[in-house]
């Protein structure tokens, strides 16, 4: 199985190229980049071709039966065919008939894969990392409505209104709230049933049912830039401040981790974990005081702070910890510091300058530039993670 991990790995190298690209076209521009297909096929190899693609290899290896394996590989090789044909279709013409169809068909594929995987992992005694799958896989299907609604909405001539932004919007949060974070808790409970930890079932149900229930209303969250109502405001706050409380049953889950385990967990995936922990603490704080009218609004008009908020989750929170969760499962061949270093200073850097308000001129710099020196640096910490993924030797 582990040698699969090379195509998430792969995907993940081409769209931090694709990215590193857009930032290039900012300081220069290239007359022949379309800067809104471009960065279609940028995000749906980041979500698609990276994390949904690893943490499905992740599932299969970890829930499925050795008799039922060869379909699912079977059907995860479709999905890497139809993955490479959105990096081709979505540059040449964004959201066109080629694209759609691709994409349309990459969902109903999963939708067999999600099939299969409730109907080979039913019938069986409660488990933490099996039932966060099933979760995050739900709500793949769920965010996939987003998507199927713009062509409607196109047709309607509601292209780049409010209701098209609702959409992207729903998709998106759907995505890294739902499929991406269940997605990586699952993993995170299954290291711990791997190694021997005994967590409190109570504890596990109690933070994960919140989650759960927090994940619906939550999207509104991502609606308040359009000043839906009061309303609105109060139902996102409500949403943010339960995921805090299952926050709080996470923090006891965590501290009941023995100090012997974590002591066993190497260097470099104990600095991942650390980033992606730290980040899924300040991902919760935001959400939170992003249902302020007066923040969820000067997020909108912001856009570097969107784009900062969402590679805090895709990068910090979820990356990190895939990262961290590959070199513990011996799914990649122990990666120098130096690989991870770059990729944490080039996330870090980036983050900073999506933020901040200073003044670099002084300096002969401006932000694109540096934006395009971290965009480079993170390109070059996934371009060693890549070369230690074809090192991998087959342990089931």
């Amino acid at each position: 199985m582990q040698k699969y991990v090379r195509f998430p790995f792969l995907f993940f190298f081409l769209a931090a190229c694709v990215g590193l690209l857009l930032r290039w076209h900012f300081i220069s521009p290239l007359s022949w980049l379309k800067f809104p297909y471009w960065l279609h096929a940028h995000s749906h190899l980041v979500f698609l071709g990276w994390i949904f693609n690893l943490l499905s290899l992740a599932f299969i290896h970890t829930h499925i039966e050795e008799v039922h394996k060869t379909k699912y590989i079977a059907i995860f090789l479709i999905i890497q065919v139809l993955l490479l044909g959105m990096l081709i279709s979505f540059p040449l013409q964004g959201y066109g008939f080629y694209s759609i169809l691709i994409s349309t068909l990459h969902t109903v594929v999963v939708g067999v894969f999600v099939i299969w995987f409730f109907k080979d992992t039913s019938n069986k005694r409660y488990d933490p990392s099996r039932w966060f799958a099933r979760i995050s896989l739900i709500f793949f299907l769920i965010s996939a409505l987003g998507p199927f609604s713009l062509g409607p909405l196109m047709v309607n001539g509601l292209v780049y209104t409010k209701w098209y932004y609702f959409a992207v919007y729903y998709y998106l949060h759907f995505q890294y709230n739902g499929v991406f974070t269940f997605g990586v808790l699952s993993l995170f409970f299954g290291l711990l049933k791997e190694r021997g930890v005994i967590v409190d079932q109570l504890l596990v149900r109690r933070f994960g049912y919140l989650m759960l229930i927090a994940c619906f209303p939550a999207y509104f969250l991502s609606t308040l830039w359009a000043m839906p109502g009061l309303v609105f405001n109060i139902i996102g706050l409500v949403a943010a401040l339960m995921q805090l409380v299952a926050f709080i049953y996470f923090i006891k889950i965590v501290r009941s981790i023995p100090a012997s385990m974590i002591k066993n967990v190497s260097r470099t995936a104990r600095l991942l974990f650390a980033v992606a922990f730290l980040s899924f603490i300040l991902k919760l704080i935001l959400q939170t005081w992003s249902a302020h009218p007066h923040i969820a609004q000067l997020a909108y008009e912001i856009r570097n702070y969107v784009m900062a908020y969402l590679h805090l989750v895709l990068l910090g929170m979820v990356t990190c910890f895939l990262l961290g969760w590959s070199l513990e499962r011996k799914w990649i061949h122990s990666v120098e510091l130096v690989w991870v270093f770059l990729f944490a200073f080039g996330f870090a850097g980036m983050e900073i300058t999506l933020i901040s308000t200073i003044d670099f001129t002084g300096l002969n710099l401006n932000s694109s530039s540096l934006l395009l020196g971290f965009s480079f640096m993170i390109l070059a910490g996934i371009a060693g993670f890549l070369v230690h993924s074809f090192r991998v030797k087959e342990k089931n």
